[in-house]
């Protein structure tokens, strides 16, 4: 491995070039990734909501976050009660049309932009944590109280028979309706849509929703502040198996973490094809680093391999492999990789190539602009898993 082309990229794991001090920013980052692997996908509620439309990190009260996904008058009520952190996802029967207009309204944007389709059926479901279960309730209640006082003269109270606790509301007439309740330290809003304004469907859609989410928070009791303030920013060792061209950890939810399977999917345009890659496997965790690599872990050797093929299958076209490094496939096509690559590429452009390999139990991804420049990710990669299995 001394004469792979690995460039001036590192092979040695990241614990042995970095030491990870504890602080509250990256504690927030990490406590919102491992919010996500516990916020339902489209599979979760119901196989035809196979298109994900939005997938929105919060470990700030930016306003720019929030109004992506909730109605501004909302923002006000977080921070009286102390948001923690949140995530927020949407998925839909359809392709929804990305808007790439800003919107300047303040309104509610349950798609986080995109425009609408009248014959999509879809939902957002976005989760937030509050530092105790008094505070989640009181913001519970005043969440759907701002919501629905931004049109009261148009609004209608509606109540969901098997989530009782639940308060909701639609405008009759319009094929949508919001829901919000608390769960423990958690505050749940749902939002539903479809072709039609039958409120009966959209209250069985919205309770089917709730359905599928909230056992989901069952697996993930909520954090104190000083719990999140000490969470491992490597449990499973894969960000140290991932590489990592900076010499320092800086954590984001989004471009340097660890997920579940379910948690790297909300980022995924095509979650049938990914599901059942991952499903069908036994990956457990997917890590990745900022301007580095994507590392999938797989139940073991020949499942890794399965993985590898089913996953350069979804690539149309080839380039050149790095030499001498084995059971390595590179490609060159921009829209297969837009998909493979969405929301884990630090650079925020779409890159020209991309290679995957395996090793062992581990299937990598490396991506950039230039083909040597990804050879040489790849080399690194490959020489950074066998080092540490020893390291």
């Amino acid at each position: 491995m001394r004469h792979l082309p690995v460039g001036n990229y590192p092979t040695d794991p990241l614990d042995f070039r970095f030491t990870y001090q504890h602080n509250a920013a990256d504690g927030k980052s990490i406590a919102a990734a491992r919010l996500a692997d516990y916020v339902a996908i489209g599979a979760d509620v119901d196989p035809k909501f196979s298109h994900n439309v939005l997938a929105q990190s919060m470990n700030s009260l930016s306003g720019v976050e929030l109004t992506r996904v909730l109605a501004g008058a909302v923002q006000p009520v977080l921070e009286s009660n102390d948001m923690l952190f949140g995530f927020s996802s949407a998925s839909s029967t359809r392709e929804l049309p990305k808007s790439h207009q800003r919107d300047q309204s303040n309104n509610f944007n349950p798609f986080g932009g995109a425009l609408s389709d009248p014959e999509a059926t879809a939902f957002n479901v976005t989760v937030f944590q509050f530092p105790d279960q008094q505070r989640a309730q009181a913001a519970a209640d005043q969440m759907e109280s701002a919501d629905f006082a931004v049109a009261a003269d148009q609004n209608v109270r509606i109540a969901l028979s098997k989530q009782s606790n639940a308060k909701a509301h639609w405008r009759p007439g319009v094929p949508s309706m919001a829901a919000t309740l608390a769960y423990g330290m958690y505050a749940v809003n749902i939002y539903v849509a479809q072709p039609k304004p039958d409120l009966k469907e959209l209250q069985e859609l919205a309770e089917q929703v709730f359905a599928a989410q909230l056992p989901l928070l069952d697996q993930a009791p909520g954090l104190t502040p000083h719990e999140i303030y000490r969470l491992d920013y490597d449990s499973d060792a894969m960000l140290r198996r991932t590489l990592h061209p900076k010499a320092a950890f800086v954590s984001d939810p989004v471009h340097e973490t660890t997920h579940t399977p379910r948690g790297h999917l909300h980022y995924m345009n095509d979650q049938t094809t990914w599901k059942r890659l991952l499903d069908d496997n036994g990956v457990d965790r997917i890590s990745n680093a900022s301007s580095g690599g994507l590392l999938i872990r797989a139940r073991d050797t020949q499942a890794a391999a399965n993985l590898w093929s089913g996953i350069n299958a979804t690539v149309n076209g080839s380039a050149e492999a790095p030499a001498n490094v084995p059971d390595v496939s590179c490609g060159v096509s921009k829209d297969d990789i837009g998909d493979a690559w969405f929301g884990y590429r630090g650079s925020g452009t779409n890159p020209e190539y991309i290679c995957t390999l395996r090793y062992d139990r581990y299937v990598a991804r490396v991506a950039g602009l230039q083909l040597t420049d990804v050879q040489q990710k790849a080399a690194a990669q490959y020489t950074l898993l066998a080092k540490a299995q020893y390291m």
